[in-house]
């Protein structure tokens, strides 16, 4: 099976920021949760910012993922969700904390202990 190639952007990525490499909020993680806030469309819109606010129209999606989707980097998504977040267009979650290292750990050997442990009769 051969791998259908995909076409490239038409667009660059920096026009999709309008030149912009970063945004005044720090706050976006790869794994933020961009959720749309309504169904509210300002007129003048840029198509970037209204892809991703149609993209979001089905639910949450991590900002990797809407990334991946729109076939742009993390970077670029990063300054469309901060101009969103800052017209309160859409919702960011931020990532549930990890868990302590150690408690992770006593969970798998509680696992392992678990899985060698003969079966009762």
């Amino acid at each position: 099976m051969t791998l259908r190639r995909q076409a490239p952007r038409t667009v660059p990525a920096y026009l999709a920021t309008q030149g912009r490499s970063s945004t005044h909020r720090n706050t976006f993680d790869q794994l933020t949760r961009l959720l749309r806030s309504g169904n509210y469309v300002p007129r003048g819109l840029d198509p970037p910012h209204h892809r991703l606010l149609d993209l979001l129209a089905g639910g949450t999606l991590t900002l990797a993922d809407a990334a991946a989707h729109l076939r742009l980097p993390v970077s670029v998504l990063r300054v469309l969700a901060g101009d969103l977040l800052d017209q309160s267009l859409i919702e960011a979650i931020p990532p549930a904390a990890l868990p302590p290292v150690d408690l992770l750990e006593r969970l798998l050997d509680g696992l392992i202990k678990a899985r060698d442990r003969e079966p009762v009769q």
